[in-house]
């Protein structure tokens, strides 16, 4: 998240939406990545368990993180897995 700067701190910095581009399809949510991760790790639920706990139905609860080499990470509350972006492209 981009700090606000108008010096005030209750102000909220802006949302910027991100899409995410997975397995040759384009997501609005981690949520289908997350999902897809916990079969592929053998998960025995028809659907990702916690889930309306955790985030919302259907959602994945998302952080973004930079480390001390400039790399990007994405942490999905929703399963507990944190990934590396390997590209990006701006539109």
């Amino acid at each position: 998240m981009l700090a606000a700067d108008d010096g005030k701190a209750e102000t909220l910095s802006p949302i910027h939406e991100v899409k995410i581009s997975w397995n040759g399809k384009v997501h609005d949510t981690m949520f289908p990545i997350a999902e897809a991760a916990y079969q592929a790790r053998g998960g025995k639920a028809a659907h990702l368990p916690g889930r309306a706990t955790v985030s919302g139905d259907g959602r994945a609860d998302a952080r973004f993180a930079i480390d001390a080499a400039g790399e990007l990470y994405i942490y999905s509350k929703t399963d507990g897995v944190i990934r590396a972006v390997v590209g990006a492209t701006a539109k």
